[in-house]
């Protein structure tokens, strides 16, 4: 039975384990620094990492469960209020009312106009609804309909108004 005690002619060893064993780096894997959980969903929101199966493979490359982010992204996603949600507020007094009400809405980056303009309808006795475009806006962030042109082309052949949809991604991902 081998010794591990001071007699193997280490005695500088701690646990009997030799001085001069020094850990090797590998020659094929660089260290890398882990981005925490919040940066890399905001990345993966604006559409750093791509989208669908170049997604996945890009962050399990990285080092991150694609599971964990992408669950944390969809969560994130989900909690963005839509814009019937905030017309809704506005009409119940929580944004205040004149120039107060446009500071406070632009400053949470909203579009004042825009809402204002939901408010208007819905007092009106209007049915305009703003949740259509929110829900095709958070498909674009999770990227359902690609990046660039493509997205251009995805949307405006699916019946939705590009400069519309990407005005209110904007809005959201501020």
């Amino acid at each position: 039975m081998p010794s591990f005690g001071s007699s193997n002619g280490n005695s500088g060893s701690k646990a009997g384990m030799p001085t001069n064993i020094q850990p090797q780096a590998s020659a094929t894997k660089e260290t890398t620094t882990m981005k925490s959980m919040d940066t890399i969903v905001q990345e993966v929101i604006r559409g750093e990492w791509g989208n669908g199966a170049e997604r996945k493979q890009r962050l399990e490359a990285a080092g991150y469960s694609y599971e964990v982010v992408q669950g944390k992204v969809n969560r994130e996603l989900a909690s963005i209020k839509s814009l019937d949600e905030v017309a809704a507020e506005v009409i119940r007094g929580a944004w205040g009312n004149g120039a107060e009400r446009k500071q406070r809405l632009e400053a949470a980056g909203y579009n004042f106009n825009q809402i204002q303009s939901l408010v208007n309808a819905k007092l009106s006795g209007g049915t305009a609804s703003a949740s259509s475009l929110d829900e095709v806006a958070k498909k674009v962030i999770r990227g359902e309909f690609g990046n660039g042109a493509e997205r251009k082309q995805r949307l405006e052949a699916a019946g939705y108004d590009f400069n519309a949809v990407q005005a209110r991604v904007n809005q959201l991902l501020k």
